[in-house]
């Protein structure tokens, strides 16, 4: 108690103090407003890391309030430190501010990068993807993958790259997401864009990071059979989500479905158009309520369609 007493009437500590709260509240301030940024269904999670984001950023700009103090208490109050104190401190006082600096620049050229992706001609998105500094940043080949314009041999490209991380869920605070507010991975934009080709959803579904994209991959009707059979008998919900969409599914992996575990598996069949009038009928009496009513709206269409 008495040490803590000491460190706090130190003349450093009100700088720590200071900058820990205010740093605290802006780490609190950005993570609120990226998770209303979002608009993905799991976005509200982040309100669960909250207080630790918060205690984390805290905690740095604390220690770089401290160096700080330490600095202005050398140069205007003669207070005396230890040499390699002072010079620590000093690292950390200049260091602190130029990480932030570059991030924040970086971060507004990226911006301006990706806002000019949004009027760019197809032939332009080729060159972007060539020569743009960018060309490897994942939030650059987010805006080029989601581009209405990009072209099949764009987008071939884009899914014969080798990065791993390609594959992950993307998030930013800065406005670098354009139309993906959900946040999908690269590849899984890549494998939703209409002009993509057999060619380049086979090379997604051969990668050994493409767990996460699969699904999307085999809900494409463009997906060669040969890539969707040898996923007939998955059970991870996400190939069986993409499976249920995919209209050249055959029957007998329609039923499996139709008796899946999970229930957006099933409710994924009643969107697709291939899904024979039997296993609807089934769903329509399912126990869940919304996968009963679907099946019967689905049902409802096709009568009215002749």
């Amino acid at each position: 108690m008495q040490e803590q007493a000491r460190l706090a009437a130190r003349p450093e500590a009100p700088w720590a103090l200071a900058a820990g709260v205010l740093g605290a509240l802006a780490a609190a301030a950005a993570t609120v407003k990226g998770i209303h940024a979002s608009a993905s269904s799991t976005a509200a999670i982040g309100y669960v890391f909250l207080p630790f984001i918060a205690a984390a950023a805290g905690a740095i700009a604390g220690v770089w309030g401290l160096a700080l103090g330490c600095v202005w208490q050398s140069l205007f109050r003669g207070q005396r430190y230890f040499r390699a104190v002072l010079l620590t401190a000093w690292v950390v006082a200049l260091g602190l501010p130029a990480v932030a600096g570059w991030e924040t620049w970086r971060g507004l050229a990226l911006e301006r990068a990706v806002r000019e992706v949004e009027g760019m001609s197809a032939a332009q998105l080729e060159e972007a993807f060539e020569d743009s500094p960018w060309k490897r940043d994942r939030f650059f080949l987010g805006a080029l993958a989601q581009h209405p314009r990009a072209g099949a041999r764009l987008l071939e490209r884009i899914a014969a790259l080798p990065d791993p991380a390609l594959y992950e869920a993307m998030g930013s605070l800065w406005e670098v997401m354009g139309r993906n507010r959900k946040g999908l991975a690269v590849m899984r934009l890549v494998a939703a864009h209409p002009n993509v080709t057999p060619a380049a959803l086979e090379a997604l579904a051969a990668k050994p990071e493409a767990e996460y994209v699969l699904g999307d991959v085999l809900a494409n009707p463009k997906t060669p059979m040969r890539v969707l059979e040898r996923h007939f008998d998955a059970t991870h919900y996400l190939l069986e989500w993409g499976l249920a969409l995919n209209p050249n599914t055959p029957r007998a992996v329609l039923e499996r479905l139709a008796g899946s575990a999970n229930l957006y598996t099933r409710l994924n069949l009643t969107t697709n158009k291939a899904t024979p009038t039997a296993i609807l009928e089934r769903l329509a009496r399912d126990p869940d309520a919304t996968l009963a009513r679907n099946a019967r709206h689905a049902l409802e269409r096709r009568a009215s369609n002749g």
